[in-house]
């Protein structure tokens, strides 16, 4: 008579002879000890079953095969340890690689560091060399220069409360001086400011002295007269400088985006750099004030500081709303 049973552990099949009964043998699929029932069952006939040697297994053997049970585990652990910790050095590494571009933008994003100045020059180069057929790319330089002028024209207003007067004032029937020559403190150049003697006209002997120490800033490509620039306002009834004292922002009613504050004109338009005089305002044909320019463009700078290209093919009426800042037309 025999007894069939089965591995618990992998399910394969056995069948022994009954005098077998109660021991222990090893299973030939998974190694795994299995014990030998003692209740009489029914004879396995399926051609797949095996008959079992009988393999008794040591205690030490089985406590043995019983401790290395886990031990695929603990490579497994180990090995998914490996994978954490890569995972959180990687972690780390990304942050730290990210916190360092941040900081490394952060402080080379503050206003005039080379990162991001070089950057918005590259931008506002490619956005005003663009235009008509006439237009060219402008040149580097002068676009940092005419941002410095309107940087300065919002750093008077932020200690004046409104903008430099652009118009002739006149002493003994002579005009003073030019709101360039206001500027220069906030152009950083604050020790020819004080050379000035601000009560006298532009031409006294103590002023007309300081025509040849024009800074670099109100240089313009194509005035090769020393002290001369084209870097000018439009001034006139209807312009942020009609005479008088200089407005302030908030009597920019059709807003300062939209508004301009000065426009470097042709060279043959060039005046004396401390000299109180602009280009007066042609409602009929704004562009007339401009003069002629080499390359077909006006280079310009809003009241919100922004700059831009004026193209000789620009409509007269966008040019004329630019100019005015109460004329409720705003772009």
């Amino acid at each position: 008579m025999t007894i069939s049973f089965q591995c618990k552990k992998c399910g394969k099949n056995y069948k022994v002879s009954d005098d077998k009964a109660g021991k222990k043998i090893k299973c030939r699929q998974c190694s795994a000890p299995v014990r030998i029932p003692e209740a009489e069952v029914d004879d396995f006939t399926d051609d797949w079953e095996e008959e079992a040697e009988e393999t008794p297994l040591p205690r030490r053997r089985a406590r043995s095969a019983s401790k290395s049970k886990p031990k695929p585990k603990r490579k497994n652990k180990s090995s998914s340890g490996l994978n954490q910790n890569l995972l959180i050095i990687g972690g780390i590494v990304a942050i730290l690689a990210i916190g360092g571009g941040g900081y490394f933008m952060f402080f080379a994003g503050k206003p005039g560091s080379g990162l991001v100045k070089s950057i918005t020059d590259k931008a506002d180069e490619i956005i005003n060399s663009q235009g008509g057929s006439g237009s060219q790319k402008v040149k580097a330089s002068e676009l940092d220069n005419m941002k410095k002028i309107g940087r300065a024209f919002h750093d008077y207003h932020d200690s004046f409360t409104r903008f430099p007067p652009a118009d002739a004032h006149l002493v003994d029937g002579k005009p003073l001086l030019s709101w360039r020559v206001h500027l220069l403190p906030f152009l950083g150049q604050a020790e020819i400011y004080k050379q000035f003697n601000l009560q006298e006209p532009w031409d006294s002997p103590q002023n007309s002295a300081l025509l040849e120490k024009m800074p670099a800033v109100f240089q313009c490509t194509g005035v090769n007269k020393p002290g001369y620039t084209s870097i000018m306002t439009f001034s006139g009834e209807g312009t942020p400088f009609p005479g008088g004292r200089g407005i302030r922002l908030r009597d920019i009613t059709d807003g300062s985006s939209n508004t301009l504050l000065c426009v470097k004109a042709g060279p043959d338009k060039a005046i004396p750099w401390t000299k109180p005089v602009d280009l007066p305002f042609n409602s009929g044909n704004p562009f007339s004030a401009l003069g002629q320019s080499p390359n077909g463009s006006f280079l310009s700078a809003a009241a919100d500081g922004s700059v831009r290209n004026i193209t000789s093919d620009l409509p007269a009426q966008t040019l004329r709303n630019l100019i005015q800042h109460q004329d409720g037309n705003p772009l």
